[in-house]
C-alpha cells in the first residue's frame, strides 16, 4: 500500500501532560466562524471560514523552511480548523495558508509582516513558550512503542494500523487518567501508518506531526521505528 507524505516530524519533548483534552475538543467543536489564532496549552488553533465552496486549506510555517504542508480539517460547523503542536521553545511563529492552491496570509489574523523578497506572512506571538506535551508514539526501553491518545474521558479508543492489519478491534487503548489513553505494542522496523478510532470516529494522532494520505484520500499518521 502506497501513501503520499504531507508533513515531517514536529519536535516535541516527553514530560508532564500539558494540554487539557476537554478544553481542546470543546474549543474545536465550538468554532463557528474564523477566529484569530489562539494557543490552548501547547496547541495552536488556526481556523478559516470559506466564503465559497472550498476543498482544501493548509498551512506552512517559516521555522519548517516553508517545506511542510499541514492540512486543516472541517469541524461539524463547516469551519476549517488546524491543530498545530507548538514548536518547543518558540515564542513567535510565521506562517502562510493555502486555500485551494492560492497562498495568502491568514484572514483571521491582522498581524502581517513581509520578508526580504516582498512576500507577506502572518505572525503569532506569545509571551513565553508553553510547556510541551507527551510524544506519541513513544519508544520504550524494551524496544516497544506506546501510542497515546488525548480526548474526552470515558470513551472507547482503538488503534488501527498496517502493523495490526488495519483491525480496529485488535488493539484497544486503556484510559490511564481522565482523557489520556495508551497502548504499548511491538512493531517491526520500517515506516508504519496508523489512525485512532474513538467511538467509531477516525482521528489522527494529535501528538505526532507526521501525516500522509492513503490511496482512498484519507489522512493517516506515520512513524518509522529504528531497526
Amino acid at each position: 500500500m502506497r501513501f503520499l507524505l504531507l508533513s515531517g516530524l514536529i519536535a516535541s519533548a516527553s514530560g508532564a501532560f500539558a494540554a487539557t483534552p476537554e478544553t481542546l475538543d470543546i474549543a474545536i467543536k465550538r468554532i463557528d466562524t474564523a477566529q484569530p489564532p489562539r494557543l490552548i496549552d501547547d496547541v495552536l488553533l488556526l481556523s478559516y471560514r470559506p466564503d465559497r465552496p472550498t476543498r482544501f486549506v493548509g498551512a506552512r510555517f517559516a521555522h519548517e523552511s516553508w517545506k511542510v504542508l499541514h492540512t486543516y480539517v472541517v469541524n461539524e460547523k463547516g469551519i476549517f480548523v488546524l491543530e498545530y503542536p507548538w514548536p518547543e521553545g518558540a515564542t513567535e511563529i510565521h506562517y502562510r495558508i493555502q486555500v485551494d492552491g492560492l497562498w495568502m496570509t491568514d484572514p483571521a489574523n491582522p498581524v502581517v509582516d513581509t520578508d526580504a523578497a516582498g512576500n507577506e506572512f502572518s505572525v503569532f506571538t506569545v509571551d513565553k513558550a508553553p510547556a510541551q506535551r507527551l510524544e506519541s508514539p513513544r519508544k520504550e526501553s524494551d524496544g516497544s512503542f506506546t501510542f497515546i491518545f488525548t480526548g474526552l474521558p470515558g470513551h472507547r479508543v482503538a488503534l488501527e494500523g498496517d502493523f495490526n492489519n488495519w483491525d480496529p478491534f485488535m488493539d484497544t487503548l486503556q484510559e490511564s487518567s481522565p482523557g489520556l489513553y495508551t497502548v504499548t505494542l511491538r512493531v517491526p522496523p520500517g515506516r508504519h501508518w496508523y489512525v485512532f478510532y474513538s467511538d467509531g470516529i477516525r482521528i489522527l494522532d494529535r501528538l505526532n506531526g507526521n501525516t500522509g494520505v492513503d490511496p482512498d484520500g484519507r489522512a493517516v499518521s506515520y512513524f518509522s521505528p529504528s531497526s
